[in-house]
């Protein structure tokens, strides 16, 4: 009876897999993060998407931004900030018109990006003798909310894609009025972001056919 139990449970996930349809993306981001860096990096991203339905999928996906220089006076002291970020995201990919596997589709991947960010400081100068400035590493990690916008075109096996969006910080703010201390328990900051890649499918489409 385990046997028969097992072999069941060996086809129902057989079956469920050879339904679905897996693709995996890669190309070029643009992203203008907001906060105190108000710049924009060129950057790299790959996703994994997974479909069971012809309309709906999940994503995995990694985006990395190149580091990001600017300098800053203060206390008449000069200061040179190199700013990184890369992110993991969880997203849901909608389909509003065509499929996944349509010559054209509209979608809207929904999520959510753990953004992990850092603020590297170096003092740009001579310090006077005697005068000590201290330049300690910020951490920007915390988590972003994904709203962004899709379009793919298929040209022959691979698809062409674009997406526009924003990510909204998804953190809060507290202050101390007594010490006049503020507290950010999530300083990643939002930005808006263009992607443009390439996507190649694997296995059988919902329809049926085989890419």
């Amino acid at each position: 009876m385990k046997k028969i139990y097992l072999t069941l449970a060996f086809l129902s996930a057989f079956c469920f897999f050879a339904k679905a349809q897996f693709n995996i993306g890669a190309g070029a981001t643009y992203t203008n993060y907001a906060g105190d860096i108000k710049k924009a990096a060129p950057g790299v991203h790959l996703r994994g998407n997974f479909y069971i339905r012809e309309k709906y999928g999940i994503g995995l996906g990694f985006s990395y931004s190149t580091p990001i220089k600017s300098t800053y006076t203060e206390d008449e002291f000069a200061f040179e900030r190199t700013s990184s970020f890369m992110g993991l995201s969880l997203l849901t990919n909608l389909h509003l018109i065509g499929t996944y596997e349509s010559d054209f589709s509209l979608y809207f991947p929904l999520g959510a990006t753990y953004q992990m960010g850092k603020n590297k400081y170096k003092f740009n100068g001579n310090l006077p003798s005697a005068t000590s400035i201290d330049v300690a590493d910020e951490s920007l990690n915390g988590f972003v909310l994904n709203l962004n916008i899709g379009l793919q075109y298929r040209i022959g096996n691979p698809y062409l894609f674009a997406e526009a969006g924003i990510g909204l910080a998804a953190g809060t703010t507290t202050y101390n009025s007594r010490d006049g201390y503020t507290a950010n328990n999530n300083p990643a900051p939002g930005s808006t972001v263009l992607q443009l890649g390439i996507r190649i499918p694997f296995g059988s489409g919902v329809g049926g056919g085989v890419y």
